[in-house]
């Protein structure tokens, strides 16, 4: 069995849980992060791609992506 991997995005701020109007202060501050990078041509210095859960699954893997790369 082939070892997975995962590609991620990995941005987030910690906010409070209770804390509704920190939640949408992060929000908004996550998506001009993200207008940013893509602005400036930087979101794919940001893709990352890492060791999988050890819980993940072949059939984890996404049907688009197994019909063009088909071992």
């Amino acid at each position: 069995m082939n070892k997975l991997k995962k590609v991620t995005l990995d941005l987030y701020y910690m906010v409070r849980d209770d804390d509704e109007s920190m939640h949408e202060h992060a929000k908004n501050c996550l998506y001009e992060d993200i207008m940013n990078l893509v602005k400036y041509n930087e979101l794919y210095d940001w893709i990352r791609v890492v060791d999988a859960p050890p819980n993940a699954k072949e059939c984890d893997i996404p049907e688009f992506l197994l019909e063009e790369h088909e071992v």
